[in-house]
């Protein structure tokens, strides 16, 4: 049952309330709860001509697409994501010479092998750590291509494959590896692309990339015949990302339990319900009754008798009190009552105003607001402090403040180190210094006195 407000035909703005048998409005949304219900050890391969068929990733191979759909309808989500990302990506990726002096491990900056630092720029290593950086946030896996010269004594190339547009092979029984990466604009649109819409990318060992390049590439013997092979194809796939429990083809962030914990969907719901109350509330600040006898009694003081002459005289009544109860010029009066007395003394108001309280202050599911940015802060590992408070401790001062910046970089280092993983795969093809090293440097913050710039560049916790 809903209080329905009628407006009153001659009322000037006033309105009565009804009860009507109406039944009361329910916002329903899509639940995230399932979206991860069918783990892909069990999914079902989808045939592909030419191949064993691939993993759909997720109960409907949309997992990338929505997860995607769903971040971007959430400011606090997708703001947490893109500080993962940003914090993660650091100051880049830089080459480094790792050396030991006076028992400290020191990190000095390559600037004088022209090889490596023709790679780093010809293969935007940066532009690359950044998209590597956003699909491991988003998915936990990451895809990196690596293309070799001619003659196979290089890698001349490094590229990003964006795992949503990716798909995994069915793992071959007899070695449980999987063996080809499948990449097609089409997985994104949810179509089944055919053989001729894919590319089709041979995977390295996830194990050790390494050394099953070289042995691709005939530069170490076969594990098994004790020989020397070479592939003749050029491209390959090193599959990354984050490990995650009971996952083979693809992992699962631990922050996906804020879809099926349902914190996601409480979190959308939240406006919603405000916008919904915003619009629909009435404020109402007086109730004024009437009494029956009222107009009556006015009709007979002031002669009038045909309908016309009734209907703009309680027309005209209401604008009289309409216009007394409102504007900042009324603020303060006095409110005059008529009253009678019926024929045993008792009290018989002719008309009686009451205030009525606004119970909507306009704070309405602030705290609920506050409560839910935090579970997602929290699920996402980002400490809501750092990037705008929404606890009721409010702000913290800026020695808090660095430090949890500090102590959140320095957790990014399991992440890092998978990032890094390619080039140590090109390193060794290519040849380069065995005391070559490469670190992803933190832009630490100081204070004024012992840096005028407020920040240094760190590389495990030594300054660069």
């Amino acid at each position: 049952m809903i209080a329905e407000p009628i407006i009153h035909p001659d009322g000037g703005g006033l309105a009565f309330l009804t009860i009507t048998a109406a039944e009361g409005a329910a916002v329903v949304m899509e639940s995230s709860k399932d979206m991860f219900a069918k783990p892909d050890a069990n999914a079902k391969t989808v045939p592909l001509e030419g191949y064993r068929g691939y993993i759909p990733w997720g109960a409907s191979d949309d997992t990338p697409q929505t997860v995607i759909t769903k971040v971007s309808k959430s400011p606090d989500l997708s703001t947490n994501l893109l500080f993962n990302i940003r914090s993660g990506y650091g100051n880049g990726i830089m080459a480094v010479r790792k050396t030991v002096v006076k028992n400290k491990l020191v990190y000095s900056p390559v600037i004088d092998n022209k090889e490596i630092n023709e790679f780093f720029r010809n293969n935007d290593i940066d532009g690359f750590l950044n998209e590597q950086l956003v699909d491991l946030n988003y998915f936990y896996n990451t895809f990196a291509e690596i293309i070799l010269s001619k003659d196979k004594s290089k890698v001349v190339e490094l590229t990003h494959k964006e795992a949503s547009f990716s798909r995994l092979e069915e793992m071959n029984p007899e070695t449980g590896k999987i063996e080809n990466h499948f990449y097609s604009a089409k997985f994104y649109s949810n179509e089944t692309p055919s053989a001729t819409d894919i590319v089709a990318t041979p995977v390295l060992d996830r194990k050790n990339p390494t050394l099953d390049l070289l042995r691709r590439i005939g530069r170490e013997p076969d594990a098994k015949t004790g020989k020397v092979r070479e592939e003749k194809k050029f491209r390959y796939i090193i599959a990354g990302g984050f490990p995650s429990p009971g996952r083979f083809y693809y992992q699962k962030p631990q922050w996906y339990s804020l879809f099926e914990s349902g914190w996601y969907d409480f979190a959308l719901l939240i406006p919603e319900l405000k916008k919904a109350l915003l619009n629909n509330q009435m404020t109402i600040k007086y109730m004024v009754y009437i009494n029956e006898k009222y107009f009556p009694a006015i009709f007979a003081e002031e002669g009038l008798t045909t309908k016309k002459e009734m209907s703009d005289r309680i027309k005209k009544e209401y604008d009289n009190i309409q216009s007394f109860l409102s504007g900042a010029k009324n603020t303060g009066k006095a409110t005059i009552s008529k009253i009678k007395y019926t024929p045993d003394g008792k009290e018989e108001p002719m008309i009686r105003i009451v205030p009525i309280e606004n119970h909507f202050k306009g704070g309405e599911y602030i705290e609920d607001s506050e409560e839910v940015s935090n579970i997602l802060g929290y699920g996402t590992g980002v400490h809501s402090s750092i990037i705008g408070s929404h606890g009721k401790s409010k702000t913290i001062n800026g020695t808090e403040a660095r430090e949890l910046f500090i102590i959140h970089q320095s957790m990014m280092k399991p992440f890092r180190d998978r990032l890094l993983k390619p080039l140590y795969v090109v390193k060794a093809v290519n040849g380069w210094p065995e005391d070559i090293d490469f670190v992803i440097s933190n832009m630490e913050l100081t204070t004024l006195d012992k840096n005028s710039s407020g920040a240094t560049n760190t590389a495990g916790g030594q300054e660069i």
